[in-house]
């Protein structure tokens, strides 16, 4: 019997470093760590955050397989998510793949790149 706990261990060890976390629409969102109300997919593998700054209160970042292209362009039924949980995108105020939503007077930054992507929320006495 203990001969056979090594192999099925091992085999357990493989499969385990072969899951990914991947973007998928039906695994749904959760909130992002640095706002409550802020959606994040809820099987994306957070990563440590960038230093805040005097325009960024807070900082997340997370590792999520799909999630953006090349060009970092966001899938939409993520940017309809957002807009589901009251955000409004300044779509004005978008800088290539940085995306700056509106809720309540709180602003939020989300930068989506090939496979990761950071969420900030900016400082209250930020003029974009």
């Amino acid at each position: 019997m203990r001969w056979m706990l090594i192999p099925m261990l091992l085999f357990a060890a493989v499969m385990m470093t072969g899951c990914v976390y991947e973007y998928t629409e039906e695994d749904g969102y959760r909130m992002a760590v640095i706002n409550e109300g802020f959606p994040v997919p809820k099987n994306a593998y957070e990563l440590k955050p960038a230093d805040c700054t005097s325009e960024i209160a807070k900082s997340a970042k997370y590792k999520l397989k799909g999630i953006g292209d090349e060009e970092g362009t966001p899938p939409a039924d993520y940017l309809e998510e957002i807009q589901r949980w009251g955000w409004n995108e300044l779509e004005d105020k978008r800088v290539g793949h940085v995306h700056y939503f509106e809720k309540k007077g709180k602003i939020m930054s989300l930068i989506i790149q090939e496979n990761v992507f950071d969420v900030f929320e900016m400082s209250d006495d930020v003029e974009l």
